[in-house]
């Protein structure tokens, strides 16, 4: 019993299989890692152009909101749950007080001027992941966003 025993110990058959697997597991998950990470920052930079997209036309057109919508899912044509955020436009004074950007003035050392408008397009989509190790270190990817802030007179 022993000599079979000691020879077990001694042989060194499958040891490189045993080797393979362990070291082939980790390299696999750090390869599909690197692939989550790499198509989660090409759907974001696609998000992001979409909503610059967006922000042309809102330059033209900074009322239709339904007009700006349709330009940033036109740039994703063919992409599930894409949400598309508010688009309304804002009007600020520069003390920061709301103003209406209608009809609405602003006062700063006795003058009157307009108010300034901003408008943000902001493009959402969920990510899913491939590797549960990247979705342990990173949930933030969980939802991907790509954001345009624009700054009217």
């Amino acid at each position: 019993m022993r000599q079979h025993l000691a020879r077990f110990l001694v042989d060194r058959r499958g040891m490189a299989a045993a080797e393979f697997a362990l070291v082939g597991s980790v390299l696999v998950l750090l390869f599909l890692s690197m692939f989550d990470l790499s198509h989660a920052m090409w759907r974001t930079t696609r998000l992001e152009m979409a909503a610059r997209a967006g922000a042309q036309y809102a330059f033209a057109k900074p009322q239709d909101s339904n007009g700006i919508a349709t330009r940033v899912t036109a740039q994703l044509s063919g992409w599930t749950g894409v949400v598309v955020g508010s688009t309304a436009m804002v009007c600020r004074c520069d003390d920061g007080a709301a103003a209406d950007c209608a009809t609405g003035t602003c006062e700063n050392n006795g003058q009157t001027h307009a108010p300034i408008g901003s408008l943000s397009i902001t493009v959402t989509q969920p990510f899913d992941f491939i590797s549960p190790l990247t979705a342990l270190l990173f949930p933030q990817l969980g939802t991907l966003r790509g954001n345009v802030e624009l700054r009217l007179h």
